[in-house]
């Protein structure tokens, strides 16, 4: 009989449908498995990225612009006390009493019939008849206890130097608009610009001296306000963020404050601070935006605020539109985000148990696989073996070899058809016995 192929083969059909029996169960399991985590992974990302996107935009964003417009409203509140302070300087009595009496001094040195040129020559080194030392030391005073003032003078009505803390460039103030101005309208505030007598970045506050009882216009006070108090608050505040920068610039981008550099002398009010020309997408989107918001880039987002205009500033100020500053409050987009960095970790182990279910499966089949072959193998032995053993006997029996008789225990219906197959071989042998002799007979 010719010899059948593996896969045709009883031994091979058994070992087959043994490693199908044992993978396919546990490769189903762990494709249902890997599916359901993947599921779960899905879910995962989906609600991280909807979670980051929520507390950049409702928590870090929305914090960063309120953080901004607490800054400008501490700057705004600020300008208007120090405003006050001058204004509350010029109307005090010594002050009022040396402006008043100067006039009388200038005019009876022949001051207002002389060009300022020529007045400007008599007081080349001093810039004051050094009259009204009291004043001097009231101002002075004044000075040292608000300590962000770098220096206050007064004139007369006719724009001469009266009292004053430090020398000033000039003698004669009344061909600068400044005391143009405060003449004109009773305050006048301008913007930052670099004091030369007092040595800083400033902004001038000018004040008319009047006359109560009379309405007369005696003078004008100036005072030089140093911007380091716009500094100094925005130091405290990029304190309160964690790894947060605080920028103030003013509106054509010129920087007032930076507390990412310590306020680099180098990069206050120069070119090379100015923001205008930053290559920082977030930064440009807020000195084109509105009075405030927030802008979320790659790394940082950025809150902004833009201080206060006319509809504050014009009630104190007559014809003043504010200062027009921005401020800038960012922060690293990871420092923003660290809250949720656990949920990070999760989504990283969900990852990797992902991975190792793969792993796991593809170990369990081939191990399931390994073991079905075995287990397969040694039964389709058992049960193979003693079948050829009976096929052979069959063979040989068929070419009338009955001397061999077939003898299996195997303790089954195999061993039960080895049995009868034997009692089948006896009575095959019998019958050609006799059938031998009867033929011998007949001869």
């Amino acid at each position: 009989m010719a010899k059948r192929g593996y896969f045709n083969s009883l031994r091979g059909k058994i070992t087959n449908r043994a490693l199908i029996l044992g993978i396919v169960p546990i490769a189903l399991m762990g494709l249902l498995s890997y599916n359901s985590l993947s599921g779960l992974i899905e879910e995962v990302d989906e609600g991280l990225d909807n979670s980051r996107s929520e507390m950049l935009d409702q928590v870090v964003g929305a914090n960063l612009s309120a953080t901004s417009r607490r800054i400008v409203q501490q700057l705004d509140g600020f300008m208007l006390e120090r405003i006050a302070d001058v204004v509350t300087w010029a109307s005090a009595p010594n002050v009022v009493e040396a402006a008043r009496n100067a006039a009388g001094f200038h005019r009876s040195r022949d001051f207002p019939t002389m060009s300022i040129d020529e007045v400007e020559a008599l007081f080349e080194d001093q810039k004051s008849l050094g009259l009204f030392t009291a004043t001097d030391r009231y101002l002075s005073g004044q000075i040292e206890s608000s300590l962000h003032f770098g220096e206050v003078f007064i004139t007369d009505e006719n724009g001469y130097n009266v009292a004053l803390t430090n020398p000033t460039s000039d003698f004669v103030q009344s061909d600068e608009d400044w005391w143009v101005d405060a003449m004109d309208r009773g305050i006048a505030v301008g913007q930052v610009e670099f004091d030369s007598s007092a040595g800083i970045w400033s902004i001038d506050i000018s004040v008319r001296i009047d006359d109560n009882q009379t309405n007369r216009r005696l003078g004008v006070m100036k005072a030089v306000l140093g911007v380091s108090l716009i500094q100094e608050v925005s130091d405290v505040r990029a304190k309160e963020i964690a790894s947060g920068a605080v920028t103030v610039a003013t509106e054509d981008g010129l920087l007032l404050a930076e507390t990412a550099t310590s306020h680099d002398t180098d990069r206050i009010m120069t070119p090379a601070g100015n923001l205008s020309g930053s290559s920082n997408d977030s930064v440009q989107n807020a000195l084109s935006g509105g009075d405030s918001g927030f802008n979320i880039g790659d790394t940082e987002v950025l809150g902004y605020a833009r201080s206060a205009g006319v509809e504050l500033y014009g009630e104190v100020v007559e014809g003043f539109d504010g200062f027009n500053w921005i401020v800038l409050v960012q922060q690293p987009t990871e420092i923003a985000l660290a809250p949720i960095e656990n949920l990070n970790e999760v989504q990283q182990k969900l990852a990797e148990s992902r991975k190792n279910t793969l792993l796991v499966v593809g170990i369990a089949t081939a191990l399931i696989a390994l073991v079905a072959f075995i287990i397969a193998t040694t039964l389709s032995s058992s049960i193979i073996n003693p079948l050829s053993e009976l096929q052979q006997a069959a063979e040989r029996v068929a070419r009338g070899d009955t001397s061999q008789s077939v003898s299996i225990n195997s303790n089954d219906e195999i061993e039960d058809l080895a049995k009868i197959f034997d009692r089948m071989r006896n009575s095959v042998a019998i019958l050609i016995s006799r059938y031998k002799k009867m033929q011998e007979s007949r001869r």
